[in-house]
């Protein structure tokens, strides 16, 4: 059986290091080189034959989800599993947009189920770990029974929301759909309304959880 061949992403040294103790030996993987900076990571992993890169997001430099967006535009079928101590759901929607396939959060996975998790993101698996996975169940209570999002919102509410869920914010969804700030947010308040929700982050956990129920 292949092994599946893992480069790691990380400018703290300690981090990688445990990464390496930790995936090193294990059946069907095998790391075959790390970075400390996005910059170097592209270079070298566009040379290298790579199947899953575990990409911090806070980095010197360009971040990981910059990396990642630079990374899955110079290689598609790369698999891209996030590994960091931020568990915002505004964050782990901008991970997904750039094209992540996992996202795990420090102190919430056992060396197990992380080497589960590369395992799994390398056949073509999404993964995504406690706490935020915790939360999906929650926002079900908001949804509208019955009715798809798409009916009960307006055609512009729904471009409105879904690019709150890529972490646009109110200046950057004006500019975009051209139209005043003002209108902007008297918008996101009836989307707020429609929906039963009061912030951005529910309004991300909806749209994640409206996508993850359609597929």
């Amino acid at each position: 059986m292949k092994q599946l061949r893992v480069f790691i992403v990380d400018d703290n040294f300690i981090a990688r290091r445990g990464l390496c103790s930790t995936i090193s030996g294990q059946s069907g993987v095998v790391i075959i080189g790390e970075s400390s900076t996005g910059t170097e990571a592209l270079k070298i992993i566009k040379q290298t034959d790579v199947d899953v890169v575990l990409m911090d997001i806070r980095m010197t430099g360009i971040d990981g989800i910059k990396t990642t967006v630079e990374l899955k535009h110079l290689l598609p079928g790369i698999k891209v599993l996030i590994l960091t101590v931020v568990d915002d759901p505004i964050i782990l929607a901008h991970a997904l947009n750039a094209g992540a396939a996992g996202y795990l959060v420090y102190g919430h996975f056992t060396p197990e189920s992380l080497v589960s998790a590369v395992k799994a993101v390398g056949a073509g698996k999404a993964v995504c770990a406690p706490p935020l996975e915790d939360l999906f169940p929650d926002i079900d209570t908001n949804l509208i029974k019955g009715v798809s999002v798409a009916s009960k919102l307006t055609a512009r509410e729904n471009e409105v929301l879904g690019m709150i869920a890529t972490g646009c914010d109110n200046r950057e969804i004006a500019g975009t759909l051209a139209i005043e700030e003002k209108t902007v947010k008297n918008h996101i308040n009836s989307i707020y309304s429609k929906l039963n929700i009061v912030s951005r982050q529910q309004a991300v956990l909806f749209v994640l959880n409206s996508r993850a129920r359609s597929r």
